[in-house]
């Protein structure tokens, strides 16, 4: 296996903030231990990288970390078109960062090309992506098709005009079909992404790779003295119709009738007055749910950790980090078959349908009557982690996308 100079592109990449972010952190970083020379060109909020691996800033408005996303710009920065036209495209209800990034990313890098011998972006799938493929070998890695979360999101909206907004938040997505199609190196992270990637953006199959993706068991691993009987622990994001909690709080309610210690952790922030706070009032369970926001990985291990059990009611998963961190911890977990999460769990733990309320309380049930059943899917879920979900495999498999990609280029 050669050294490979390797341009990792990606448009944010905070690893606290989604599955993006936490790609680039650890992909990176494996490749590096593999003894590749790898430097990442992000946009903001910038990447957690290992010092092994550079970081080349490409700077936008950041218009979503500002209080104020019309006002809090100054006029200077404005008179730049490329700005003008994201702060623009944000301020009416567009999100434009995947097409300013690959404006942003073709000036930078066109004239160093010849620094690297392949060009790896996550997910920008911008225009610029065609005109690099021309030039060096690239390979794409699509986490899973966007039209999934916009498909569902406009199921659960019942107002024209919010579904006209989130129709027009959505609009790069003409952009990433133009782009996907005519790629001809793609990384999905799980079977299921890449059916989805096929039907959704007219991919060959033929031009993509399944490689899962990792866990890191330097931040997730077991501390069992940390569980708390009768705790349920979830990530599913309060207001996201994606992440499925409206069906876990049916059923945390209906079993909360039963079991007076029952807790329910979210691990993510909540709305206020928005539809999950509503729907949680309305269910009479205010003082039994408790959302843990902005907390560091070791915090959230530490939330794993207590939990009896974890039960993630996801809709769809392109990958589904939540569930291989959970089983890391060494905990049961109930889940759906959403998308790629029986890829990720295989026969470690119960899986039921999505947008199943009743499934889910039976679960739940389940395993709590069965001590033996539950510390049999822990210690069976945890293996499976250690042995089949690790970043460094993950580098391995990657690389040798990149060398068939470098080695097609040169025919």
């Amino acid at each position: 296996m050669s050294n490979l100079k390797v341009a990792l592109l990606s448009y944010r990449s905070n690893p606290f903030s989604g599955g993006q972010g936490i790609y680039i952190k650890y992909l990176s970083r494996s490749l590096v231990k593999l003894g590749h020379e790898v430097t990442v060109f992000s946009g903001p909020p910038y990447p957690d990288l290992d010092s092994r691996v550079k970081l080349v800033k490409v700077p936008s408005l950041d218009l979503y970390s500002k209080k104020n996303k019309f006002s809090d710009v100054s006029i200077k920065k404005l008179r730049n078109f490329l700005n003008f036209f994201e702060w623009i495209s944000i301020n009416s209800g567009g999100f434009s960062e995947p097409y300013t990034f690959g404006k942003r990313i073709k000036k930078l890098l066109k004239n160093k090309l010849n620094e690297f011998d392949v060009i790896h972006d996550n997910q920008s799938l911008c225009y610029e992506l065609l005109y690099f493929q021309r030039k060096i070998p690239l390979v794409t890695t699509i986490h899973h098709p966007i039209s999934k979360d916009l498909k569902y999101e406009l199921k659960n909206i019942k107002s024209i005009f919010l579904k006209l907004l989130k129709i027009r938040w959505h609009s790069f997505l003409w952009m990433q079909t133009f782009v996907a199609k005519r790629l001809k190196n793609i990384i999905a992270v799980s079977s299921s992404s890449k059916k989805d990637i096929h039907e959704d953006f007219k991919v060959d199959l033929n031009k993509i790779s399944v490689i899962l993706n990792g866990i890191d068991n330097e931040i997730f691993f077991p501390q069992n003295d940390k569980t708390v009987t009768k705790r349920i622990v979830t990530t599913a994001s309060a207001d996201v119709p994606l992440k499925g909690l409206d069906y876990l709080l049916d059923a945390f309610s209906n079993l909360s009738e039963q079991y007076s210690d029952l807790e329910l952790h979210v691990i993510g922030g909540k709305k206020d007055g928005g539809h999950t706070q509503r729907k949680i009032k309305e269910l009479n369970i205010e003082k039994k749910v408790f959302f843990n926001n902005d907390l560091t990985f070791d915090e959230v291990r530490d939330v794993y950790c207590s939990a009896d059990l974890v039960v993630i009611p996801s809709l769809y998963e392109g990958f589904g980090f939540a569930v291989g961190e959970a089983m890391a911890c060494n905990k049961a977990v109930i889940t759906t078959n959403g998308g790629a999460i029986p890829e990720v769990i295989g026969d470690c733990g119960i899986i039921v349908d999505i947008q199943n309320s009743l499934q889910l309380e039976e679960g739940i049930k389940k395993l709590f009557k069965d001590e033996v059943l539950k510390s049999k899917l822990a210690d069976k879920g945890y293996e499976r982690v250690v042995r089949f979900l690790n970043w460094d495999i993950v580098a391995s498999e990657v690389t040798k996308v990149y060398e068939e990609s470098i080695k097609s280029f040169k025919k």
